[in-house]
């Protein structure tokens, strides 16, 4: 069974659950289609996970070309009420940051205290690829908590979603949305999208955060900083107006965006009935009314 975990912060024991395992299973898929699924040591920072494979290797092969991953993380218990675990999606993406490098590079020092000194230097990383997956979403298994009394083949697991950056967007939808999302990343100051522009994608994001402005004629007011599991891009589409604000990454993004024509036929019809959207795109309207009487 699955329940869904109340907003906020990930709980305690699955920050703790990370920081006592060591390997994760990574499942990769090639643009045809074919999977593939690999055993990696991993560093985490929060949800977000760390890796290291060769650039050869199958799953850095396929992550070039499709950035969408799964994850698990578990291992065996003879008493089936003592099994936990981690499921996730994300988006993963190679670091090519000196800076990043170094970072994931000291995480997995602080982790796995055994590694060579050496390590420290990225010069040092030879062949290796280091790759970060930004966590789209994330269950956590915990079997002490359901309600089956016996064990039996084929029993379905106690699981609670505690992250997922579809929060705020309608349940019944969140399925088709999935499936139609592309990623794109774009580095620190780049335009997402322009004031004034044609309103021709949606996005959500996976990792980084997003700086909103609007010009107000005596120059650029800002709007909002939005982070991960927050949307933008929806409202131009909604009204069929052109961008009412313009959106730079404020740090390296990756988004997961979704044309216009798609956009509306998955979800515009929709929406005008969802409560909690409806919440979020007046809020958005609001705020930024509000940039436009500074």
């Amino acid at each position: 069974m699955t329940q869904d975990h109340q907003k906020g912060e990930v709980p305690a024991q699955v920050l703790e659950y990370l920081r006592g395992h060591k390997t994760v299973t990574v499942a990769t898929a090639s643009p045809s289609g074919a999977p593939h699924a690999a055993t990696m040591m991993y560093a985490e920072e929060g949800l977000a996970l760390y890796f290291c494979t060769g650039p050869g290797s199958r799953t850095a092969q396929y992550l070039a070309q499709n950035p969408r991953v799964a994850f698990t993380i578990d291992e065996y218990d003879p008493d089936w009420r003592k099994t936990k675990g981690i499921q996730g999606t994300g988006d993963c993406r190679q670091l090519v940051d000196p800076e990043e490098v170094r970072h994931a590079v000291q995480l997995f020092r602080q982790k796995f205290p055994g590694l060579r000194d050496s390590a420290g230097d990225t010069s040092s990383l030879g062949q290796l690829c280091i790759f970060r997956i930004a966590p789209a979403g994330v269950a956590y298994i915990d079997n002490s908590e359901g309600s089956a009394k016996t064990q039996a083949l084929g029993m379905d697991f106690h699981k609670s979603l505690v992250y997922s950056v579809f929060r705020d967007l309608p349940r019944q939808e969140i399925d088709a949305i999935s499936a139609q999302l592309q990623t794109v990343e774009y580095e620190p100051g780049a335009t997402i999208v322009r004031q004034g522009a044609p309103a021709d994608k949606f996005f959500i994001i996976v990792d980084g955060e997003v700086t909103v402005v609007r010009d107000s004629g005596q120059g650029e007011v800002p709007v909002a900083t939005l982070g991960r599991g927050q949307f933008f891009g929806e409202i131009a589409i909604l009204q069929d107006t052109p961008r009412t604000a313009t959106a730079r990454a404020a740090s390296p993004v990756t988004l997961l965006t979704m044309d216009r024509s798609v956009f509306q036929s998955l979800v515009a019809q929709s929406l005008s009935t969802t409560q909690d959207f409806d919440r979020v795109v007046r809020e958005r309207l609001t705020a930024l009314g509000q940039a436009r009487g500074r």
